[in-house]
């Protein structure tokens, strides 16, 4: 999966998070899957509790794409 990609399965996710929609802890942590301590998290979060973890993914990315 491309950086691109994936920070647009963050926004994605953590939009449908905000307005309640379910969201699957598999596709929560496959987005999350490059960075182990972020996975990890997740394994113990769920719903609103993922949104945190999905912004530094976000941030990780941007960094890499500048």
């Amino acid at each position: 999966m491309t950086p691109e990609h994936r920070l647009a399965l963050i926004i994605e996710t953590i939009g449908a998070l905000q307005i309640g929609a379910p969201v699957s802890k598999g596709r929560v942590t496959l987005i999350l899957e490059p960075w182990p301590d972020l996975f990890y998290d997740a394994m113990e979060r769920e719903g609103e509790g993922w949104v945190n973890l999905l912004q530094a993914a976000a941030a990780r990315i941007e960094r890499t794409l500048k």
